[in-house]
């Protein structure tokens, strides 16, 4: 159920712990590398790297890691020294902290955002604007 390396289907990202489907987890959950919960954890979770809700998974308490993905469901805050995820199937209902946010069409958020400052002292820059012009828009 819980320590087994494993490679998620989009990325290459080491999954350190897996807590699988049908798995039910009360308390805390600590640990060094990164989890991936595709069953129910109710408490705390906490990671030095990644926490992963896959889709069918089910999180009710705070998060605190260094980026979250969500593709099922989080209910709790969220604290992340990098970036908050939501996937297309996620829903998150939850306050969160984070430095960088990305919210695919389709996803739910329902909470309060709080963008933290990156390493370098400031908050995370926008991406640049990219103008969109038709070939032969300056003859």
């Amino acid at each position: 159920m819980f320590r087994r390396d494993r490679q998620l289907s989009s990325g290459n990202t080491r999954v350190d712990t897996y807590i699988g489907k049908g798995a039910r987890v009360h308390g805390t959950v600590s640990v060094s590398g990164t989890v991936r919960v595709d069953g129910f954890v109710d408490g705390v979770v906490e990671a030095e790297k990644d926490v992963i809700v896959g889709q069918g998974g089910l999180v009710t308490s705070s998060i605190t890691a260094a980026n979250v993905t969500v593709a099922g469901e989080l209910r709790g805050d969220v604290k992340a020294s990098g970036r908050l995820e939501i996937a297309r199937t996620g829903k998150v209902f939850g306050d969160v902290a984070i430095a960088s946010f990305v919210v695919e069409e389709g996803a739910t958020f329902l909470g309060k955002c709080e963008m933290l400052k990156t390493d370098a002292g400031h908050p995370s820059a926008p991406p640049e604007p990219v103008e969109n012009q038709s070939p032969g828009a300056d003859d």
